[in-house]
């Protein structure tokens, strides 16, 4: 067994869509949430500077003893996920691929939609996945498109206003062909899965709970789940603006944002 806590990382308030899961399949397990507000959004970065942000977080969560951690940013996941892994001894999970088995097990027509940023939809993140989850079966098209500020949107504090419906149903609008599964590609999204279910009505597939089920999967298989049984408990650090965090947070989630602190990895980005 292993009591140390299990460390997440996001461009911001968009973990809370898998932070939410984890504590709903691990609920005795302690958290502790990187929310780099400081540097978002991420789908406008290039694969370097993604890689070297990672680093530098994973580096702070490792200081922390974190036993895991959870890459809860699909961008993140596409651009650092491999050069985690090969870099650091801890299990660390990305959230594409448990989003990209889900899609597959859900499609009955083979046609799957991809909203994501830009970067994920450019990089073909889920693409790539579901092609090596199925062995390249061709009859499986996934049409991948990207949002160049809904992520942002929501990260500022989510308004349910005309405007803002307006830009998901666009998007939502762009897959013209007849997908039946549709994979909110961005941790931020499932936080107004309302509003996308509003104007999908396919199997809509948020990476959040199977990302949290695999990480409990592996903890298991390793000997490393918790055994405590006192409830779970999430400490916080962001790397901007505390105050707007927790007030964009608060409307997010149900788990107390008490315990939360600002940080800077400046001068570890800048060695």
């Amino acid at each position: 067994m292993d009591n140390r806590p299990i460390g997440l990382f996001d461009s911001g308030v968009g973990a809370f869509s898998v932070l939410n899961k984890l504590v709903e399949v691990m609920p005795n397990e302690n958290y502790i949430y990187f929310g780099d507000s400081g540097h978002n959004p991420y789908g406008q970065k290039t694969a370097e500077e993604l890689q070297k942000l990672c680093s530098c977080i994973v580096d702070f969560l490792a200081r922390k003893e974190v036993k895991a951690v959870v890459v809860a940013c699909n961008t993140a996941t596409v651009a650092a996920l491999d050069y985690l892994q090969e870099r650091y001894y801890l299990p660390i999970i990305g959230v594409i691929n448990p989003g990209a088995k889900q899609a597959l097990r859900l499609t009955k027509n083979k046609k799957i939609g991809v909203c994501s940023t830009v970067f994920t939809a450019k990089t073909h993140g889920y693409l790539n996945d579901i092609n090596k989850i199925s062995n390249d079966d061709n009859t499986i098209k996934v049409y991948e498109e990207g949002s160049v500020n809904l992520a942002s949107i929501i990260e500022n504090g989510f308004e349910y206003n005309e405007e803002n419906e307006e830009i998901i149903k666009e998007f939502v609008g762009r897959f013209t062909d007849d997908i039946d599964t549709l994979i909110l590609g961005c941790t931020h999204y499932p936080l107004v899965e309302d509003l996308f279910a509003k104007y999908f009505k396919g199997n809509i597939v948020d990476p959040g709970m199977q990302t949290a089920i695999e990480t409990r999967d592996i903890l298991e298989t390793k000997n490393m789940l918790t055994d405590r049984n006192e409830g779970y408990n999430v400490k916080y650090y962001v790397t901007k603006d505390v105050e707007n965090f927790k007030n964009v947070a608060k409307n997010l989630t149900k788990i107390d944002i008490n315990d939360i602190h600002e940080v800077s990895i400046e001068a570890e980005l800048n060695n």
